[in-house]
């Protein structure tokens, strides 16, 4: 059922018209651009990203929460499994990041890793609104 749940989020449509495929491959374009990197750094950065890319957004599936509708309110024991999912849906993103920046940062400076982290905040802020 994730898998399922997965597959369809990521070729829904962004806001933009763009699949999420497609985003992620304007990502590696613009970040290969913007690092300089040679063609062997860009193919392993592509890799990399991608499947860093699937693993947060695997992550943000399994942790969604339907909003409740308009004039209902959650119990408590709702808004608790919230709060404790909250808590572990940071762990596994927090987990994934590290991960990630170790694998990340044999041919990407800490300031360009940094910036592929604050940009990947500014999506993510921009997608809640």
């Amino acid at each position: 059922m994730v898998l399922m749940l997965m597959l369809g989020t990521i070729s829904a449509q962004q806001p933009n018209g763009q699949n999420g495929k497609e985003r992620i491959e304007q990502q590696v374009r613009h970040y290969t651009t913007a690092f300089s990197l040679n063609d062997a750094q860009a193919q392993q950065f592509g890799a990399l990203y991608k499947e860093y890319s699937k693993k947060l957004h695997a992550i943000h599936v399994l942790y969604r929460h339907e909003r409740p509708a308009e004039g209902t309110s959650l119990t408590d024991e709702e808004v608790e499994k919230r709060i404790l999912d909250n808590f572990t849906q940071s762990r596994a993103i927090l987990d994934v990041r590290e991960h990630y920046y170790k694998e990340f940062r044999k041919f990407l400076s800490p300031t360009q890793i940094n910036q592929i982290f604050e940009d990947e905040k500014a999506r993510r802020a921009q997608m809640k609104r």
